[in-house]
This record gives C-alpha cells, sequence and structure tokens, in this order.
C-alpha cells in the first residue's frame, strides 16, 4: 500500500470512529432524557401514593431509582426468578398497576436503545442498558433471551437453574440448591450426609477440615468453605452479583464483540459449557495461612490471593473487619485470568500495573440489592494515590511505568507507593472525561491478558501520548472534590503490597 493509500486508510477509520462516537453521544443524551422524564413520572406517582394514604408503597416508589453520583459507576443487577411468582396484595392497587406498567414501558424503552447502541458498535453500553432494562421488567423475553435465561414453567432461569430445578432441586439462601424433599428437615436442624441424616452439629465436625469443607455451586462458582453452609451460600450470592458487575463493565473482554452484535441483531444464543470459577473459603486466619504457608511464604500479611498455579482464589472470614474489598479484589483477578484464553505469564513483558490497578479499583465496589456502585472517591486506595502524587510528588511516568513486569514492579523496593499510582491510574481511566476511557481500558487489557502487549498498547488505545496522560492524570486528581481528603499521611494497603 503506498502512503497515500495508508493517508486514506487513517483517514477513513478517524471519520469512521469519529462518527461512531457522535452516535454514541446522541444515544447516552436519549438515555439521559429518558431517565429525567421516567424520574419525574415516579416522582409524580409517589405524590398520589401518600395522598391516597399508600406510604409503603410510595417510598418504593420514590426510590426506585438510585441517586447517582456523577464521580461513580452505576450496575444494575438482575435476579433468576428461583421462586413461583405471587401476586402481592399491593398489585391489585391502581397505582401499584401504574408503577408497573411505568417499569414496564421504561424496560422497552431501554432496550431499544441497547440494540441501538450495539448497531453504533457501543457494545458495553448496550449491555449496561439490557441489565437495567430488566431491572425494570424481569419478565421482559428478548433481553432474558440475549443473556442466555429460558423461561421454565413460567420463570426465567439459566440453563444452569433449569436443570437443577428439573433435578427436584430449590435455591435456598442459607443452604444453597438442595432437593425439594429435604428443605423442612434441613430447617429444622439435620442435616443429609453420606446417605443418612445427622444433627447440624456432627455435620460441621465431619467438613472441619477444607478438604472436606461444605461444596456451595452457584451459576459461576464453586465454593469450599469450612465456615459454614449458611456463609458458601451467602458468599455464593455475593460473588453472583460481582459477577454481574464485571461482566457488564468487560462485556466485551467476557464476550466477542461480533457474538454481542449477532445477539442484538436478533440471533439465537449459544449454549457454552458452563465455566465455574473455585474459591476456598476458611473458617479463620490460622487455617487460611496453615493451607498456603508453604505455597507463599508471606501469607500472612494477605487478606485474600488468587493462586496461578491451581487457578483457585483464597479467603478467610474475618471477624474484626470487613473482607469484602479483598474478596473482589481477587476474585477479578480469577475472572481476568479464567474467562478466556490467557497468556501464562501475564504481565511478563510489561503493562503490569494494569493488571493491579483494576483490581484494586474493584476494592470500591458497594453492593446494594438491585444495584452496584464503583469508583467512590473516598476509597483508602484512591487516598493514598492523591497523597503519592500531590503531596510527596511521587510519580512513574507512564512511558516507564507501562514497561514493568510482575516481576520488576513486584521487586521494586517501592512497590507500596507503585499500588497505590496503579490505583489512582485506573479510577483516572474510569472516571477522566466522562468516561471516554474505559472502552480503552478493556482493549489494554484483553491485549495484557492475551500476551499482546508491548509498552506502547496504552498510549495506543487511549490515541493520547504518555506525556499527555501523565498530566491528565495530576488534573484529574486535583480536581477530585473536598469530599476525598488528602490524609496527613497515606495508610499502607492493608494487604500485601
Amino acid at each position: 500500500m503506498n502512503l497515500r493509500a495508508c493517508l486514506l486508510a487513517v483517514c477513513l477509520s478517524t471519520s469512521l470512529v469519529a462518527a461512531s462516537s457522535t452516535r454514541g453521544d446522541e444515544l447516552r443524551a436519549a438515555y439521559d432524557a429518558d431517565t429525567a422524564t421516567y424520574r419525574k413520572q415516579l416522582d409524580e406517582l409517589a405524590a398520589t401514593c401518600r395522598a391516597q394514604k399508600l406510604d409503603a408503597l410510595a417510598e418504593q416508589i420514590a426510590g426506585w431509582l438510585p441517586e447517582r453520583d456523577p464521580l461513580r459507576q452505576y450496575f444494575f443487577l438482575i435476579r433468576s426468578e428461583l421462586s413461583p411468582q405471587t401476586a402481592s396484595p399491593d398489585e391489585q392497587v391502581a397505582a401499584a398497576k401504574s408503577f408497573l406498567a411505568l417499569r414496564q414501558a421504561r424496560g422497552e424503552r431501554l432496550f431499544a436503545l441497547a440494540k441501538q447502541a450495539s448497531a453504533a458498535g457501543s457494545i458495553t453500553t448496550a449491555v449496561e442498558w439490557t441489565y437495567e432494562a430488566l431491572r425494570e421488567d424481569s419478565a421482559l423475553a428478548p433481553a432474558r433471551k440475549l443473556l442466555g435465561y429460558r423461561e421454565v414453567d413460567g420463570r426465567w432461569l439459566t440453563p444452569f437453574e433449569a436443570a437443577k430445578v428439573r433435578g427436584g432441586a430449590v435455591w435456598h439462601p442459607q443452604f444453597g440448591w438442595l432437593p425439594q424433599t429435604q428443605i423442612s428437615r434441613y430447617e429444622a436442624g439435620e442435616r443429609y450426609l453420606n446417605g443418612r441424616w445427622i444433627s447440624a452439629a456432627d455435620d460441621a465436625k465431619f467438613h472441619a477440615t477444607i478438604e472436606r469443607g461444605w461444596i456451595v455451586d452457584t451459576e459461576h462458582f464453586r465454593i469450599r468453605t469450612t465456615h459454614s453452609l449458611a456463609a458458601g451460600a451467602r458468599l455464593g450470592a455475593q460473588l453472583e452479583s460481582l459477577y454481574q458487575v464485571w461482566r457488564q463493565m468487560f462485556a466485551r473482554y467476557q464476550t466477542p464483540d461480533a457474538e454481542w452484535q449477532r445477539l442484538f441483531a436478533g440471533g439465537e444464543p449459544r449454549e457454552l459449557p458452563a465455566k465455574r470459577y473455585p474459591v476456598v473459603y476458611f473458617r479463620t486466619k490460622d487455617e487460611y495461612v496453615a493451607a498456603l504457608k508453604k505455597r507463599e511464604p508471606r501469607i500472612e500479611l494477605t487478606s485474600g490471593i488468587f493462586m496461578n498455579d491451581d487457578d483457585t482464589a483464597y479467603f478467610y472470614a474475618d471477624e474484626k473487619a470487613n473482607n469484602d474489598a479483598f474478596l473482589y479484589h481477587e476474585v477479578v483477578h480469577e475472572l481476568f485470568m479464567l474467562t478466556r484464553p490467557t497468556t501464562l505469564k501475564v504481565g511478563a513483558k510489561g503493562n503490569f500495573w494494569i493488571v493491579e490497578g483494576i483490581a484494586c479499583y474493584f476494592e470500591s465496589l458497594h453492593l446494594h440489592a438491585d444495584y452496584a456502585e464503583l469508583g467512590d472517591v473516598r476509597n483508602a486506595r484512591l487516598h493514598a494515590a492523591r497523597y503519592r502524587r500531590l503531596v510527596d510528588d511521587f510519580y512513574v511516568p507512564l512511558a516507564e511505568l507501562t514497561s514493568f513486569s510482575l516481576q520488576r514492579l513486584q521487586q521494586d523496593e517501592r512497590i507500596a507507593r507503585l499500588y497505590s499510582q496503579s490505583s489512582g491510574l485506573a479510577w483516572f481511566l474510569q472516571h477522566a472525561d466522562a468516561g471516554r476511557h474505559r472502552e480503552a481500558t478493556v482493549d489494554y487489557l484483553t491485549a495484557v491478558y492475551a500476551g499482546k502487549d508491548s509498552p506502547t498498547t496504552l498510549a495506543e488505545r487511549t490515541g493520547i501520548g504518555y506525556p499527555d496522560l501523565d498530566r491528565r492524570y495530576r488534573e484529574y486528581l486535583e480536581r477530585l472534590p473536598d469530599t476525598s481528603p488528602l490524609p496527613a499521611a497515606p495508610q499502607p494497603p492493608p494487604t500485601a503490597p
């Protein structure tokens, strides 16, 4: 290809990207306008309910849409219909019917926007809006089918759940999947083990070692635990919510763009072999350290770890502190490593900072009943990043940092400060300039995990040179609000490094 042809190809490519970006902006504006109208409709309906003394319904309607902090990301969660649907008394109230009608209409509009976003090349946005559409109308058939659900006896279930139900099992929030015939005896304190019924106390004794720990299976995780069956079931539900957030944020990593576009164009979902991520959850830190000390000499410094040698994430129950942040951190490593084929030595050539940076970013995850938030600027990781850059004036330029391999970063005596900087840069890529770098981040991580990266990959994906990105990063930190004040001194990360 001659020079003129090359220049023409670049110009055409740039024009296509600009056109796609413009179309994406138009769809986002349409979404924002629809959301504003919908919020007004909900407020008016809530006022009607209050006038009719329907206070509980008014509160539900008024709080239906979360108030969004512009400095955070929001993801909506959907649930399978594992229990037969029963009508509540409020559903016969005219206002409740109006609430349902508003949600159904909103769901249809959101899914229509999602299909347009997919056609415009905005896959991540399309998937996010599909999840939100199903949060509004859980029975929106085209959206359910697109995400792989099936209708089974009037309920929308995944293939995994459908197989369980066909086998006579039900999901119990305390016990996980159990045969329907055993539920009453479990609730009465009995347990079924090796063909006979025993007491819950004897069951706990049997499962006291991790080799014989309880097993709880969910759609995407297999949990082995010495804590309790109830803890395993709770953890399973929590991890499934994490998976939904990760899947939306990294839809293009989890599934190729062409497959998403085929699905949004009306293609039938392909039934793929189930992938389940192994997690081990110890009852105490002492158990955790004893089990892993030979494999990781510094294990006592950690609050959780993903081990590459057996592709398993390990954690323990912490009675004194909430360990969720490190749970999310390590399982995110696991999701990236095991969801698609990856190089065995991620970050061996450089760019290891983003592997840890994005996992640190997920430490800010906050789960609600049917939505999740990411990116709280009050998070300790971002506090430390701001302090290092704005007070210590510590910063490794991206042109140098992107050359750091896993080994070089983890053997650097500045490792704690490098982790802080990596965390801050991850926040920057997700939030600066209204999230303009989010898709580039997906592409960047995809290249890194596939071993197809180079020190220049980030600059190539963002289309911005490293000196400019360095400058923009500092400006992003400087513009953060006073709700994220600089500490007198940065707190060291509570897990190694």
